[in-house]
């Protein structure tokens, strides 16, 4: 890219992002690294160039992706990515979809979404996602870093993957996100910040009975039911790491006795807390 010409006017445009939230970025991660997310606010696609990473993201531990693979860590999970090798990462940052078009996408997605298993594995990066990726590392190396630019990128890989890849591919990769409505953001957004039930209703400017039947048709499971299970992932995540203490977990997720995790761990995990470390030390 030394040939860029008026390289100097490109960070002066007010479209310039020299600061990510969302869109694209390189990244690079020396052999032993290790990057830990404790909350995401986006949705973050990897796409791993050059080397090897282990991922850790919720339930699910020590996930390898290697070259040419790629894997979608969704908004509000817990993560982190250890480089076995060194590792060239091609990041896309998004939170809801722009295009109408790739959101009628996963919405007619949702039947085959609802009889497939979320395993969290990686998907191959093939021809001619290959190239996309390509020619975007050139832009990002070369400091072409148009607000525009990603925004149409990012309209472009969707339309890339449609082209190329088949729907069960899709559904694999993108699970999590697919039929996210309007609703189920505000859940994703709002439920850590709130005390009860009846105040997240109260937010989502809703009766509790019809609060309650939104959440059940949306989800599959009342709300006490789905905000259990976040908090047996976001537990299990927690206790992988090997600083994680029994009195640690349950100052964290506000327990107020002994007791009370005993039987929280012994519902969700089958498992006594310090079975629970154990296990999770061991994957």
């Amino acid at each position: 890219m030394e040939n860029l010409f008026y390289l100097e006017q490109h960070p002066s445009c007010q479209r310039y992002k020299s600061d990510i939230q969302t869109g694209f970025k390189c990244s690079v991660i020396q052999a032993g690294e290790i990057m830990r997310e404790t909350s995401m606010f986006y949705n973050h696609l990897l796409f791993v160039n050059e080397g090897l990473i282990s991922i850790d993201c919720n339930e699910f531990a020590n996930r390898k992706i290697k070259k040419d693979e790629c894997i979608l860590l969704p908004k509000t999970s817990k993560a982190s990515c250890r480089a076995l090798r060194r590792s060239n990462l091609l990041v896309m940052t998004f939170d809801i979809l722009q295009s109408i078009c790739d959101k009628a996408m996963l919405q007619s997605y949702q039947p085959l979404h609802r009889q497939m298993k979320y395993t969290f594995s990686p998907t191959p990066i093939r021809h001619p996602l290959t190239i996309f990726i390509e020619l975007l590392m050139v832009y990002l190396q070369g400091d072409i870093n148009c607000e525009h630019l990603h925004e149409i990128k990012e309209k472009e890989f969707f339309l890339v993957l449609r082209r190329c890849y088949s729907k069960e591919e899709i559904i694999h990769l993108l699970y999590p996100i697919i039929g996210t409505s309007d609703f189920k953001s505000f859940i994703f957004q709002n439920y850590k910040n709130v005390l009860s039930i009846t105040e997240l209703a109260e937010l989502s400017g809703m009766g509790r009975t019809a609060f309650d039947a939104k959440f059940r048709e949306e989800f599959g499971l009342s709300a006490r039911q789905w905000i259990l299970q976040e908090m047996a992932k976001h537990i299990r995540y927690k206790a992988m790491e090997p600083e994680a203490t029994i009195r640690n977990l349950m100052t964290e997720f506000k327990f107020n006795s002994a007791t009370h995790f005993y039987r929280f761990c012994k519902q969700q995990f089958n498992c006594t807390p310090g079975e629970l470390l154990r296990n999770s030390r061991a994957r």
